[in-house]
């Protein structure tokens, strides 16, 4: 006689496939495996249509100098770690950093902050840097390096990350909560309403319209950026470098991911393929391609980023208003920060006292 299915305790549905919806699924599987969960999004990671799916993957925490901040950051970058060693085929890998993005005078400061808080970065002359980076012909007079950072292929590691949570996963459009009381109970999408014991909103810049639903009025800000692939090419960077017009990896079948911002909060009138152009000329010109067998690099495809800013800049995490099983997840660097925003959504799911360092970035209804 085949085995009964187990029966699960209760149905948590996660909003969002995203890197912090997989992360979330992942962290609640392995703390509350009676649990079912349930992960929904209109769109797979994949599909292009999401922000993780156009990150540039880094993880850092020093790209701030306020300290509170930082104790957040720096935690979840030791997340991503245990996660490195947890899951062999993850697709992130600890990584130096090269940060030349800033004023000297911005760069010392932040060296000073951050060493004194425990973290491994230095200054580096022009010299040292190319005794590491000897094809680097555009290397600065200096710079900051830091060990112990993290190159995620977010779009492989989160599907990784929901894979191994063992989540139900469902691509529909969500519409609304269902509200009694002081409950969600039930998330309304286009295939018909899907009951709950908890919520998690993992959703970026679905969240607002999701929360109006039940009355929660809440805005979030944005910014685009671009993400350049090129077609592989021999392996010569093993440092990600972030410099003051691209920032570039290389990634695992070699390769580069090319990042570049836009000043505006829009796109619209921007020339897409002068912008891709410039950034592989920059990185073109900034270093020996013809050692590698590279006269000019070949672009796979590129991706243009929607990121989630929520206002006032910090990351909001906790239940939402006077639901007690909804809990929304917003925020800058959605890759860096998402293993301790899915701690945190774990513990508030299991009645369990949230991470210290995250206590200072509850949700709270911030308005423009």
């Amino acid at each position: 006689m085949p085995p009964k299915p187990k029966k699960m305790s209760k149905k948590i549905i996660i909003i969002g496939q995203g890197i912090i919806g997989a992360c979330t699924a992942y962290t609640l599987a392995r703390a509350a495996p009676d649990y079912e969960i349930v992960s929904i999004a209109a769109h797979p990671i994949a599909s292009g249509a999401t922000a993780s799916g156009a990150s540039w993957g880094w993880v850092n925490a020093h790209t701030d100098n306020d300290e509170e901040y930082f104790n957040f950051r720096n935690a979840s970058r030791l997340m991503w770690h245990d996660l490195i060693d947890e899951l062999p085929k993850l697709a992130a890998q600890i990584s130096p950093s090269l940060v030349f993005d800033l004023s000297d005078d911005a760069m010392k400061t932040a060296q000073a902050h951050h060493a004194d808080w425990g973290y491994p970065i230095a200054l580096v002359e022009r010299a040292q840097i190319l005794e590491h980076l000897s094809l680097f012909r555009g290397a600065p007079d200096l710079a900051l390096f830091t060990q112990g950072e993290v190159a995620v292929e977010t779009e492989l590691a989160a599907h990784h990350l929901l894979e191994r949570s063992g989540a139900t996963k469902v691509i529909a459009q969500v519409h609304a909560l269902i509200p009694h009381g002081s409950q969600i109970k039930a998330v309304m999408t286009d295939q018909g309403p899907i009951a709950a014991d908890h919520v998690i909103l993992a959703a970026g810049h679905g969240s607002p319209d999701i929360l109006h639903s039940v009355g929660v009025e809440y805005a979030l800000d944005q910014s685009f950026g671009l993400i350049v692939r090129t077609q592989p090419v021999q392996k010569f960077l093993t440092t990600m470098i972030m410099g003051m017009d691209y920032h570039v990896r290389q990634c695992r079948d070699g390769s580069l991911l090319i990042g570049g911002a836009f000043d505006q909060h829009q796109t619209s009138g921007i020339d897409y393929e002068r912008a891709v152009q410039s950034l592989c000329a920059a990185v073109e010109t900034a270093f020996d391609l013809d050692a590698v067998g590279m006269e000019k690099l070949v672009i796979d495809r590129f991706t243009i980023g929607k990121r989630v800013l929520p206002y006032g800049g910090r990351p909001q995490i906790g239940r939402v208003g006077h639901y007690e099983n909804l809990i929304s997840l917003a925020m800058h660097g959605g890759v860096t920060n998402a293993p301790i925003a899915a701690k945190t959504a774990s513990d508030l799911v299991l009645g369990q006292p949230r991470c210290a360092y995250s206590t200072p970035f509850n949700f709270t209804r911030i308005r423009p």
